[in-house]
């Protein structure tokens, strides 16, 4: 069973998922200007996160709180901090590409504890708690026990801009494009991560997650058996790593690549 802080966040994120698609039902894409579009989604980011930090407050009212656009509410430092993460993917989002994600993570004296990830589109629900396993939608999870590159899908996440680590992102994906491997790019670095620790991809390369998704995807990565690390084999991840994540044997076959 998932501990009662993941069925609170799970249930604030489905919430806030049919919110969300209520509100892609009310605007009309090919009638609004580009000004409004951007409002509409810097509202609607705005207001899902304000309402899934008010849903959890009434439960727990001690906890602290930080929105990506509604900023920082700390009430006691002691206490566990929930990160709220409404469409971090904003561009499939404003595309129409039904992959986007509604991310809630709680972390206990630093540590992340618990998450809730879900697509308000397909209905996905990932959960984790640390110790106790991942869920997607209810069933326990585990990567696949793959142990070579052939006959698996490989995630990608798209390195943009022209950093040292971006560039050598793009020449790993070059590569591996040049040995035929099947890869895949489904625009969310968040759900590529969860959908290796689901066995959906066997693996995955992804640049540049931001410090919530990051711990979210570590997180459920690892109670799902999978290893990640960074591709230059830097001890420490951090946002601006070059992540790699599959299951332990496969990680090493994965990284051999990147030599």
């Amino acid at each position: 069973p998932m501990q009662p802080m993941v069925n609170l966040a799970l249930r604030a994120a489905r919430n806030s998922g049919q919110d969300l698609v209520r509100r892609l039902d009310r605007f009309d894409r090919e009638q609004s200007s580009g000004h409004e579009a951007v409002k509409f989604i810097s509202d609607t980011i705005f207001s899902l996160e304000k309402g899934i930090i008010y849903e959890l407050q009434k439960s727990l009212p001690e906890h602290n709180f930080t929105g990506r656009e509604s900023g920082e509410q700390i009430n006691d430092e002691k206490q566990p901090h929930w990160y709220i993460s409404v469409l971090e993917e904003v561009a499939n989002f404003r595309a129409g590409i039904p992959t986007y994600s509604i991310a809630i993570l709680c972390k206990v004296q630093g540590k992340a504890e618990h998450a809730a990830v879900i697509n308000p589109v397909n209905g996905d629900e990932f959960t984790a708690s640390r110790g106790r396993g991942a869920q997607l939608n209810s069933r326990r999870i585990r990567c696949g026990r793959a142990l070579s590159l052939d006959d698996t899908i490989i995630g990608l996440g798209h390195a943009t801009g022209n950093t040292e680590s971006q560039l050598k992102q793009r020449q790993l994906h070059a590569h591996l494009i040049s040995k035929n491997y099947d890869i895949r790019s489904i625009g969310s670095g968040l759900l590529t991560v969860l959908y290796v620790a689901a066995d959906r991809f066997q693996s995955a390369l992804i640049c540049n997650l931001n410090d919530t998704s990051l711990a979210i995807g570590q997180l459920m990565a690892s109670e799902a058996g999978c290893l990640t690390a960074d591709i230059s084999g830097a001890p420490i991840l951090t946002s601006q790593s070059n992540l790699a994540v599959a299951n332990p044997r496969l990680l090493k076959t994965l990284l051999a690549q990147t030599a």
